[in-house]
């Protein structure tokens, strides 16, 4: 069902109430009208009456007058028509101008028996009855009378025609400046409730309701664009914690993995009776200690971000890059005993360093093992030191199928995986390493690229900065 504007709601009941008054007035100003001049007619004919004597009676035949057509207006209408009729209707006297009645009326007048007033086709007639039984007649045509309504009926339709118009027009222009701000306001809110929640509420002229009307909308939805807002920040904020937990906990379970395959790597040279001298047993039996030691410094920075929201300050000391590089390079080989690894670390010997070595060993052995993993195993891995006048840098080599261009921007990323054409096992970590290496870059100052290897294979590159020297990369 279709529902009428606001400005048709307002406009129509004005019209109606409007015509309708008008209308009980002209008709009460008619009535009046015409009950004043018939007044007036009777008055005039009360005093246009003259008492007439009726003559003998004679033997002389009843001539009654013709009738004359009452549409013309020189024949002395205006007069009255005066005469006398005795008992048996005849026409004793006619004293003014000729009558207009028939016969039929005539009769009517002789039979009144009380002096009355009565309309008779265009006349108004005054009938005066005596006692001997002659009735005297005057009348007077309505010619006037009726002219003069029909012109007090036009008048009043004429000036009800214009009044109805200038009220029209005066209550459109009304029910449209009502409506107007309405419908802006109507318009703004329909857009809000679209979805265009930036659409601004105008401040609207009118009324003081209507500006009331407004403001208050402008608070409801500013009120809820608040709302709305604090809901998609709490479910943001939701997301991200989710995120910082998955990212947590994958980090945590990357970082143990690595010592727990170091570990379980020197306890099968055991089990195998693989250390057959005393020295290979003290050396992997120290690298167990420092992977345990590793091991409970995770434990100890989990149980710290869980109970206080911040994990443990890590502590920066001086560090021998080409011991932790050679403790990188025994559990790569512990961990992929069938592959060539290969180390020229003669560069960086006695290069002053300052950083976290459990952090560099992660860093390294990230950089490792997904050398390692991601070639075939005949495909020999280097471990190469090179220095710069601000830097020192250890770069991991390989032979194997490289990394295409279009993911070298990518590979970086957390969570990432590469294509699983190029993967060995779809069990070869969760995307972090690398992630994981390049924030252990910042967090020492320095950064990790990755080159092309000449003739195939893929270069990455630990860039440090020297202690002692401004840091290169931040």
């Amino acid at each position: 069902m279709r529902r009428l504007s606001l400005r048709w709601m307002l406009l129509l009941p004005v019209l109606v109430t409007i015509i309708v008054g008008f209308l009980a007035f002209a008709f009460a100003v008619d009535v009046s009208e015409r009950s004043l001049r018939l007044a007036e007619l009777d008055a005039e004919l009360a005093r246009a009456e003259v008492t007439t004597v009726p003559p003998p009676a004679t033997d002389a035949p009843e001539l009654p007058a013709p009738r004359p057509s009452t549409s013309s207006s020189g024949d002395g209408s205006g007069l009255p028509v005066q005469f006398t009729l005795a008992p048996d209707d005849t026409l004793l006297e006619n004293q003014g101008v000729a009558h207009p009645f028939t016969a039929e009326d005539l009769a009517g007048f002789g039979a009144a028996t009380s002096t009355a007033t009565v309309t008779v086709d265009n006349y108004r007639v005054l009938i005066s009855p005596t006692p001997d039984g002659v009735v005297q007649i005057t009348a007077l045509s309505l010619d006037t009378y009726n002219a003069a309504l029909a012109s007090l009926r036009g008048t009043l339709v004429a000036g009800g025609v214009t009044i109805a118009l200038l009220e029209a027009a005066m209550a459109w222009f009304l029910a449209r400046q009502i409506a107007r701000p309405i419908a802006g306001v109507a318009r703004s809110v329909t857009r809000i409730a679209d979805g265009e929640l930036e659409t601004p509420i105008e401040p609207a002229g009118g009324s003081q309701e209507i500006a009331e009307l407004t403001t208050d909308i402008d608070r409801m939805v500013n009120r809820l664009r608040d709302a709305l807002a604090e809901r998609e920040q709490s479910a943001t904020d939701a997301t991200r914690a989710r995120d910082d937990m998955r990212r947590l906990l994958a980090d945590v379970a990357h970082e143990i993995r690595t010592p727990l395959t170091a570990v379980k790597g020197y306890s099968d040279l055991y089990a195998q009776n693989m250390l057959t001298t005393p020295e290979a047993l003290d050396r992997a039996m120290a690298r167990v200690g420092d992977e345990s030691i590793r091991l409970n410094v995770l434990v100890s920075s989990m149980l710290q971000v869980v109970r206080d929201g911040k994990p443990i300050e890590v502590a920066h000391e001086q560090v021998d890059l080409v011991t932790v590089a050679r403790n990188v390079i025994d559990d790569l080989r512990v961990a992929f005993p069938s592959r060539d690894i290969a180390a020229d670390l003669s560069a960086i010997t006695d290069v002053p360093l300052v950083g976290n070595p459990a952090q560099l060993h992660q860093a390294l052995l990230n950089l490792g093992a997904n050398a390692c993993r991601h070639t075939p195993d005949d495909i020999a891995v280097s471990f190469l030191a090179s220095i710069t006048e601000r830097e020192a840098v250890i770069s991991v080599v390989d032979h194997g199928p490289g990394i295409p261009e279009d993911e070298r921007d990518k590979i970086f990323q957390p969570f990432y995986r590469s294509d699983p054409s190029r993967v060995r096992s779809s069990h070869d970590g969760a995307g972090l390493g690398l992630a994981v290496t390049l924030e252990i870059a910042i967090q020492h100052h320095g950064s990790v690229q990755l080159r092309p290897t000449p003739g195939g294979g893929a270069t990455f590159e630990l860039h440090l900065p020297r202690a002692g020297e401004p840091s290169a990369r931040v």
